[in-house]
C-alpha cells in the first residue's frame, strides 16, 4: 500500500517513495518518453503530453494500477491517507478547489471554487470562499459552508476520538461560517496562516464527517452519494481487486472525455509485465530495473519521467527497546550507507545516485529553502562505534552487549516489495560491521499501516509522498498530536516527541515572511535529524509509462490535470 493524501499532508507508499517537492528549473529532455538514457539531473518538472479538450477525443478507457484497494474510502482517515486514493483515485471522484501550475502555484478549479478574497483583521487572517453554487455532491445537495465547517472540526484535533490523517492547518482556524449565501465561506485563523490553500485542497460531504462514527467506520464501503466530479462509481469487482468509475451524469462541469476508467489493485513487482502486456495503461511504480525494461516492451507505450515529490527513508521506532536510547539511533544512522543503498536501490534505472541524496526531511534538492542538514549523521561506521561503546554496548567482536542484553533490533520487510528487501539486507549488512544485530520480520504490504498505527515495528523502510506544501506539515510526522499534548500525531510513527521541535511548529505554520520561514523549517529539520526520527535516503525520479498517444496523464513534480481531460489523441 502506498500512503498519501490530499495536499494538506503528506503521504505514504510502500513500493514508491515519497514527501516534499523540487525546485528544478524545467529542463527540455530530447529522450523523454522514448526511454532513452536519462539522469534525474534533466528530469523535468512535467511530463504530461498536455493538449487542449479539442485535441483529445471522446470515447476510451484507462486502466491504472494501484497498490491495494483503500480500506477506507475516506481520505482524511489515517488509513485512508495512502497515495492510490488520496492523489490517484479521489483526483476523478473527489472535489478538488485547486489546479497546481507546473511550479506548484495553485490556481482555483472554478468547478468548485470560483474565487476567494484574503483579509488580515487584528493580526487574523480571514478567507473568504466563493463556491460555485452549481457543485454538488452526487447525492444532489449543493457544496456548502456546512461541509467546510464539518470537515474542519472533524480534523482540527479537538475531538481526539476522529482518527484523521493530521490536523495540520484545520487546528489554526477559529471558525468557519456562513458569508453572505451558504455557497461562501468564512474561514477566520487564530493567526496568519501561509499554507490556507493546502488545507482546503478539497473539502468533505458533512454527511460523513460529521461524528467520529461516521468518519472512522462510515466509509467502508464506497458510497456514491459522498463523492463528486466527473466520474462515479460503476462497480468494485473484489475478486478482480478493482474499481471501476463511469462518466458522472450528475457532473456539470466538461463532459469527461474518456468513458470509463478502472484502478486494480496489483503487486507493484507485476504492474511493468502487466503494463507492457497491455493489461493495464498506466503505471507509476517503476522503481526498478527489471520493471524499467520490462514497460519498455510495450509496442504502442511511453516512459514519460519528471522529478519526484517522493522520498525513501527509514523510520525508527523510538520507543521500542535499544531504540530508546538517542545514541543508538544516531550510531545506526552514522553506520548506515545511505548512498550505496541508492545506488543498489537504483540499479538499472538513468539515475545517478548521488545527485538524488536527500538532506533534509522538507525540501528538495534545487528547490527554494533547501539546506542539507545531514552532515551528524554522514556515513562513518568508526564514529558510530566510538558512540555505541561510549553509550556501553561493549563489542566483543560479534553483536554488541549491555547487562546482559544483545543489541538486537527488528527490521520490518514487506514481502514482495523489491525496494524494502534490498533495504533490509544492506541495513543488515552495515548493521553487523558495527555490532547491531537485525531481524526481519516478514509483514505483508496489506498490513503496513496496522504495523505503523500499532508502532508494532522496530525500524521500517517505505517512501514518504510530498505535496507542493513542504512546510505545511511539520506536525504530521515529527509533532505532537495537537500544541501542548503529551500523543504523538497519529502519523508521528516514530513517537518522539522534541520541545524544540514544538516549540518551532507554531512559528513555521504562521510566519508569513518565506525566507524566514524556510529558516525556521530548517531549524526543526536540524532537530529531526538530530534525534532520528526518519533517516532519509534518496528522492525519486518519476516514470510513468502510459500509451504513447494518451493525453494529460504521465510524470509530474507538482502540476496536476483534469480527470475530465484526460484521453486518448484524435
Amino acid at each position: 500500500m502506498r500512503k498519501s493524501v490530499t495536499a494538506t499532508v503528506a503521504m505514504l507508499a510502500v513500493g514508491s517513495l515519497a514527501l516534499t517537492g523540487c525546485g528544478q528549473k524545467n529542463q527540455s529532455n530530447p529522450n523523454a518518453g522514448k526511454g532513452g538514457e536519462t539522469t534525474s539531473k534533466s528530469a523535468p518538472l512535467q511530463d504530461l503530453n498536455i493538449k487542449s479538450r479539442d485535441e483529445v477525443k471522446d470515447g476510451g478507457t484507462v486502466r491504472f494500477s494501484i497498490e491495494t484497494l483503500p480500506p477506507t474510502w475516506n481520505a482524511l482517515h489515517i488509513d485512508g491517507d495512502t497515495v492510490d486514493l488520496g492523489t490517484t483515485i479521489m483526483g476523478f471522484v473527489g472535489a478538488k478547489n485547486f489546479d497546481i501550475a507546473e511550479d506548484g502555484t495553485p490556481k482555483p478549479d472554478t468547478d468548485y471554487l470560483q474565487s476567494y478574497d484574503v483579509q488580515t483583521n487584528g493580526g487574523k487572517q480571514v478567507v473568504t470562499l466563493h463556491l460555485n453554487p452549481k457543485a454538488r455532491w452526487n447525492s444532489g445537495r449543493t457544496i456548502d459552508y456546512t461541509d467546510y465547517q464539518a470537515t474542519w472540526k472533524a480534523n482540527n484535533g479537538a475531538n481526539e476520538d476522529f482518527k484523521m490523517a493530521s490536523s495540520d492547518g484545520f487546528n489554526q482556524i477559529e471558525s468557519v461560517k456562513k458569508g453572505d449565501k451558504d455557497t461562501d465561506v468564512v474561514i477566520t485563523y487564530k493567526a496568519t496562516y501561509p499554507d490556507w490553500t493546502a488545507t482546503w485542497s478539497s473539502v468533505m460531504p458533512k454527511e460523513g464527517v460529521g461524528t467520529p462514527e461516521t468518519f472512522n467506520n462510515g466509509w467502508k464501503q464506497f458510497k456514491p452519494e459522498w463523492f463528486t466530479g466527473p466520474f462515479t462509481l460503476d462497480r468494485i469487482d473484489q475478486a478482480q481487486k478493482t474499481l471501476y468509475l463511469k462518466r458522472n451524469p450528475n457532473w456539470w462541469g466538461e463532459k469527461a472525455k474518456l468513458d470509463t476508467v478502472s484502478f486494480r489493485a496489483m503487486d507493484p513487482a507485476t504492474m511493468s509485465k502487466a503494463f507492457a502486456n497491455k493489461e493495464i495503461d498506466v503505471v507509476d511504480d517503476i522503481i526498478t530495473k527489471d520493471a524499467y525494461e520490462s514497460a519498455r516492451k510495450r509496442d504502442d507505450g511511453e516512459l514519460r519521467q519528471a522529478g519526484s515529490t517522493q522520498w525513501r527513508h527509514i523510520t525508527f521506532n523510538a520507543k521500542s527497546g535499544p531504540l530508546q536510547d538517542k545514541n543508538v539511533r544516531q550510531a545506526i544512522a552514522k553506520g548506515l550507507d545511505r548512498e550505496s543503498i541508492a545506488r543498489s536501490d537504483l540499479a538499472g534505472l538513468p539515475v545517478d545516485a548521488a545527485s538524488v541524496m536527500l538532506g533534509n526531511h522538507f525540501f528538495m534538492p534545487g528547490q527554494n529553502g533547501y539546506t542539507d542538514n545531514s552532515g551528524g549523521s554522514k556515513y562513518d561506521p568508526e564514529a558510530a562505534k566510538k558512540q555505541l561503546d561510549e553509550a556501553g554496548w561493549k563489542s566483543n567482536g560479534g553483536t554488541r552487549t549491555k547487562d546482559g542484553k544483545q543489541l538486537v533490533i527488528n527490521y520490518s520487510l514487506l514481502t514482495g516489495v523489491p525496494t524494502s528487501d534490498n533495504e533490509g539486507q544492506l541495513f543488515k549488512q552495515d548493521m553487523e560491521k558495527i555490532g547491531v544485530k537485525v531481524n526481519f520480520v516478514n509483514t505483508p504490504p496489506d498490513d503496513m499501516s496496522k504495523v505503523l498505527t500499532s508502532h508494532s515495528f522496530d525500524t521500517i523502510s517505505f517512501t514518504w509522498q510530498g505535496t507542493p506544501y513542504p512546510m505545511a506539515n511539520v506536525r504530521q510526522i515529527y509533532g505532537a498530536k495537537a500544541e501542548g499534548s503529551k500523543q504523538s500525531s497519529e502519523a508521528n510513527y516514530s513517537q518522539l516527541i522534541d520541545p524544540r521541535i514544538e516549540k518551532l511548529i507554531p512559528q513555521v505554520d504562521t510566519e508569513m515572511d518565506v525566507k524566514k520561514r524556510q529558516e525556521l523549517a530548517n531549524e526543526a529539520d536540524k532537530a529531526i535529524w538530530d534525534d532520528v526520527m526518519t533517516l532519509p535516503l534518496y528522492r525519486r525520479i518519476k516514470f510513468t509509462g502510459v500509451p504513447k498517444n494518451l493525453a494529460n496523464m504521465g510524470a509530474y513534480t507538482f502540476q496536476t490535470t483534469r480527470a475530465e481531460d484526460i484521453g486518448y489523441l484524435k
